[in-house]
């Protein structure tokens, strides 16, 4: 099997206004967004959808991903290690291996006629799914967004909140007497908070048993997480937004930052550096959560033992483009399945790429 064609689109998609954490912006009313094709002589092709910067990654697709037009599509470990290595002159941004990496995975998974998480090797079929918000300012939202959460089968909530700590705690505190001393709570700032504040609101979170505390400063500062790690008892997240994949992942593992590691298709160099991350904390006996949403982390937290749940940010709709299937939901009991069908089961929507296209290259 050859690739014949590697096809990048730009689309404007209308989609909803959100924000994260005071300081971070969020997305307006129009998303530029990118889809990727990859064409086999077989007449089998694999996609990817990435909901950021359509417009630089159509750049990246004719100066970096037509470079595999010839190769073996199933050759995955040495086209990554080809992207890998042209990175080192191209400097692409952190995401971009990732949505070539997915569609050679889909494409792999169509030839053999399995779903993807059954392609790579399946550790299970179904995975706790926790809720994760957005950011609010009133933290009444957050009071009912809890509650319709817990109605609807989350067993769990990822709160990401404002960057003050004072508000921060009255947020998590006011949810945690919403949904009960024992349902499961995480908090992540997005790495706003200096060590004192860190250090403050982690000690606040461990009264209120919090499961997690995700990023509570950069994950670079190395030395900083360390130092929480020994001065709390909460287990400390880290590692999503890093540079160098499971190379970073081994660095931070060294210097010990962390006891839980993040995983995930666009920040880990796709479904490859997925499961190399998460190999490097299983040979480390550290829990390797995937991170955000969408089919590509739900087929790869399928396979990775030391993965403890799927994270769904709530409204489930907010990431879901241009796709016929509807969003991932958890059933009553908190558990949520990939599809059936052969590859990522994502049926793409191409009416809808043909309607919002801007760039095609």
């Amino acid at each position: 099997m050859k690739i014949t064609e590697v096809i990048g689109y730009a689309l404007s998609v209308p989609g909803k206004e959100y924000r994260w954490i005071d300081g971070l912006p969020g997305e307006g009313t129009t998303r530029d967004i990118f889809v990727l094709r990859v064409l086999a002589d077989t007449g089998l092709e694999g996609n990817c959808i990435w909901h950021h910067e359509g417009h630089i990654m159509t750049e990246i697709t004719k100066d970096v991903f037509k470079s595999v037009i010839g190769d073996d599509p199933l050759d995955r470990e040495y086209i990554w290690q080809k992207i890998w290595f042209i990175d080192r002159i191209k400097y692409m941004p952190i995401h971009a291996q990732g949505c070539l990496d997915v569609a050679l995975w889909d494409l792999g998974a169509k030839a053999a006629g399995l779903p993807l998480y059954k392609f790579i090797g399946a550790a299970r079929d179904k995975i706790q799914a926790y809720a994760s918000t957005l950011s609010y300012s009133d933290p009444e939202t957050y009071r009912e967004l809890s509650q319709d959460c817990m109605k609807r089968g989350y067993k769990a909530i990822k709160l990401h909140v404002t960057g003050d700590v004072r508000k921060d705690i009255e947020i998590c505190r006011l949810v945690r007497s919403t949904v009960g001393d024992k349902y499961t709570l995480m908090l992540d700032v997005n790495g706003k908070y200096n060590h004192q504040e860190a250090l403050w609101v982690g000690r606040e979170l461990e009264k209120l048993n919090f499961y997690w505390f995700e990023e509570p400063v950069r994950d670079y500062d190395m030395y900083g997480l360390k130092e929480l790690r020994r001065k709390l008892n909460i287990p400390i997240l880290t590692a999503e937004t890093s540079h160098g994949t499971y190379f970073d992942v081994a660095n931070q593992i060294r210097n010990r930052t962390a006891d839980i590691i993040h995983t995930d298709w666009y920040l880990k160099a796709g479904i490859t550096g997925v499961m190399k991350t998460a190999h490097v904390c299983e040979a480390n006996g550290i829990t390797c959560q995937v991170h955000g949403p969408g089919l590509p982390n739900l087929h790869a937290a399928m396979c990775i033992s030391n993965c403890e749940f799927y994270e769904q940010i709530v409204p489930e709709d907010m990431f879901h483009f241009l796709q016929l299937n509807e969003p991932t939901r958890p059933d009553q009991e908190g558990y949520v399945r990939p599809p059936s069908e052969p590859g990522l089961g994502m049926r793409v929507d191409w009416d809808q790429v043909e309607k919002y296209k801007v760039l095609e290259v």
